[in-house]
């Protein structure tokens, strides 16, 4: 059998590249010391400017356009360090915010069945309860907000295992619900973002009736949500906080002629309904 590849006088098949002679090549031209002692002798201390340096510079800059300066030609111009300082004060806040974590809030929005915010409020104000009053389709609302006991979340919370109504949301229903035979719902929202390894808006919301002041039984939170008014349900998830709300009074700001017009007046409607009554001989 013939072989077309043939061995060179070296040895090597005529295939094979010539790794000698490419070598050659590429050294041809290359002036190199013959001895050790041609070489500069480096005896003395290493100075910083013999060291390279990080040589990239802003964008725009005259580093960066090739012109590497030290000094007064490496300093950033004003609109660079307002650029600078934006960015820091942005970070700064960014980890403010992580250090902080994300706070539980708790949002406390008792229904009643009043139509006038504005009397609801002077109620409010006359009890001494500190409280924002929000108008709303479904009838005036009273509205508090508080910190969450908890930093983090606890598996507690979703199962029910821990008190979820603050002591003064239910000192709030609890008086608003003697205003009528009717009672009140306190509705309670447990709320958090990005808490643990949940990933945005997480939390529960309660629904609780009160009648005469005294805390009735839970009822469905998604039912009365699906008949009230969105403000409510924008109010409990915190979309919108209750003092954004148009006609929102907070108790506290109410001026004692305003308040006592108010309750005269809803006492004087009471009273002449009791009149009417015992003239009829109820």
């Amino acid at each position: 059998m013939h072989d077309d590849h043939s061995a060179g006088p070296a040895g090597r098949r005529d295939d094979e590249p010539d790794i000698d002679a490419e070598f050659a090549a590429m050294m041809e031209g290359l002036q190199l010391p013959s001895e050790p002692s041609d070489l500069p002798e480096a005896t003395g201390p290493v100075s910083t400017d013999d060291v390279p340096h990080n040589v990239y510079g802003l964008p725009g800059s005259a580093a960066s356009a090739g012109s590497v300066g030290s000094g007064d030609d490496a300093e950033l111009t004003p609109e660079q360090l307002a650029e600078v300082e934006a960015l820091a004060a942005a970070l700064d806040a960014d980890a403010n915010a992580e250090d902080g974590g994300a706070k539980a809030v708790k949002i406390a929005v008792v229904l009643t069945p009043l139509a006038s915010a504005d009397a609801l409020a002077a109620l409010c104000a006359a009890g001494g309860l500190d409280c924002w009053v929000v108008p709303s389709r479904s009838g005036a609302i009273a509205v508090k907000e508080f910190v969450s006991a908890h930093a983090e979340w606890d598996i507690a919370e979703l199962l029910g295992g821990t008190d979820t109504e603050p002591a003064e949301a239910a000192e709030l229903a609890g008086a608003l619900s003697r205003l009528s035979r009717l009672g009140v719902v306190l509705m309670t929202a447990d709320l958090a973002t990005d808490v643990g390894i949940e990933s945005g808006l997480s939390g529960t919301i309660t629904a609780r009736r009160y009648q005469n002041g005294e805390a009735g039984e839970e009822t469905s939170a998604g039912l009365l949500l699906a008949s009230a008014d969105q403000t409510i349900e924008d109010i409990l998830l915190g979309v919108t906080r209750a003092e954004r709300v148009p006609g929102a009074v907070r108790t506290s700001e109410v001026k004692p002629g305003r308040m006592m017009r108010w309750l005269g007046r809803g006492m004087r409607q009471r009273g002449g309904g009791r009149d009417q009554g015992d003239q009829s001989g109820n």
